[in-house]
């Protein structure tokens, strides 16, 4: 990849976060303004906070591992695609698609569920910190749902880079404080399209899972407007009341949950 793509795409996963960043501010200035930041809260968004470090751990740590796979997979196309405009946009449409079914596979897949994605929905609240509340047993699995695409020639580098931007991506629609963005909200994930992902209202269910656009979900049949007066969290679970109890709580059978 030469140093022009990868400038740019540093940029703008720069810019993304910087968005996320500037997001959590106006939230804790908004809420604060309504009164709403409460103790509570604080102590909820600090629980959301305490997976992160184990998740760079460990993402640091599995890095080398994915690492050898995604290089070795592109060696092993049949066609190593240059990285270009054409491809950029190839990429960033592969990785939507592979974050929509990696999401929705983790919704449906019972053991994946209780492994690892429960985690990100069991908070009551929803805040940006809510965004990075990401088990860190993800990274045993998402990857390898973006390891096709560099058996088909894309640049290991490009597919990784569009992945983080579409994660960090996601910080900013955690957040009440951003109102609905008219049709945008039916065609791109914003933050009132995703606080419907959230509900723990049975239509609700594994509705809205894609990255960056909702294209996927309006073809497969899970999209869903949005709408007001959302409660957040798990249904028929309690939410987790300590920062172990996130990891272990969605591993115990509804039946045993307190």
């Amino acid at each position: 990849m030469s140093g022009y793509w990868r400038e740019l795409l540093g940029a703008v996963f720069g810019i993304v976060v910087g968005i996320a960043a500037t997001t959590a501010i106006v939230e804790l200035l908004w809420m604060r303004q309504r009164g709403t930041l409460t103790r509570p809260r604080v102590r909820e968004m600090a629980m959301s906070l305490s997976v992160v470090p184990p998740n760079l751990v460990f993402s640091f740590a599995s890095a080398g591992i994915w690492t050898l796979l995604f290089t070795t997979a592109h060696a092993l196309a049949p066609v190593q695609l240059p990285v270009n405009a054409a491809t950029v946009v190839l990429a960033m449409i592969a990785v939507d698609f592979s974050y929509y079914w990696e999401h929705r596979c983790a919704h449906r897949v019972p053991v994946l569920w209780r492994l690892y994605h429960a985690v990100h929905h069991s908070s009551p609240d929803y805040t940006v910190a809510t965004a990075y509340r990401v088990s860190f047993v993800n990274q045993l699995f998402s990857p390898a749902f973006y390891l096709p695409w560099m058996l088909l020639g894309l640049h290991p580098l490009l597919v990784v880079a569009l992945q983080l931007i579409a994660f960090h991506y996601q910080a900013w629609l955690h957040t009440e404080a951003i109102p609905r963005l008219g049709w945008l909200d039916r065609w791109f994930n914003t933050p009132a399209a995703h606080r419907v992902h959230h509900s723990t209202a049975a239509e609700h269910a594994d509705r809205n899972l894609g990255a960056v656009t909702l294209v996927w979900d309006r073809l497969f049949g899970t999209f869903a407007p949005p709408v007001d007066d959302i409660v957040y969290g798990i249904a028929g679970r309690a939410p987790p009341r300590g920062m172990l109890a996130v990891y272990i709580d969605p591993m115990r059978k509804p039946t045993d949950a307190a």
